[in-house]
């Protein structure tokens, strides 16, 4: 009769350390999801500022040029995304810049306490502009 009762004690310690246990686990995962949303979100906002730069050496319409950058982002939500696009003037050598920016929310109850209700990351790429024609001929 001793030998059952250690048996059921062991089994009703084993159970508490898992309850203890669980909820710090649980948060460890949440938090490892958290960060791969913010990684994959760093990545395609640094290929989206990318890929609109490099139309913008082609191109000196905004407007494609956002539309490059938007579709190059097009995992993420559209209304948190912020493209700026600066460049000086139209001559072949100087400065096109973008600048991508992606507000990754914390979609995680409980992370929500721990951090601001989103994270923003930001993509930005610079080229030199190798057309100054706006019909694409050199």
């Amino acid at each position: 009769m001793a030998l059952v009762s250690a048996t059921r004690g062991e089994e009703a310690q084993s159970t508490v350390e898992f309850a203890l246990v669980l909820p710090i686990l649980l948060i460890v995962a949440l938090l490892f999801v958290q960060a791969v949303m913010v990684l994959h979100a760093q990545l395609v906002v640094t290929g989206a500022a990318r890929e609109a730069a490099r139309r913008g050496v082609e191109t000196a319409s905004e407007a494609e040029i956002r539309g490059v950058a938007m579709r190059a982002a097009a995992g993420l939500s559209t209304d948190r995304l912020d493209i700026a696009v600066d460049s000086g003037p139209r001559v072949r050598g100087e400065w096109i810049k973008v600048d991508v920016a992606y507000e990754v929310p914390v979609v995680i109850p409980a992370i929500e306490k721990l951090f601001p209700d989103c994270i923003r990351v930001e993509g930005k790429a610079s080229m030199r502009i190798e057309n100054d024609h706006e019909d694409g001929t050199l």
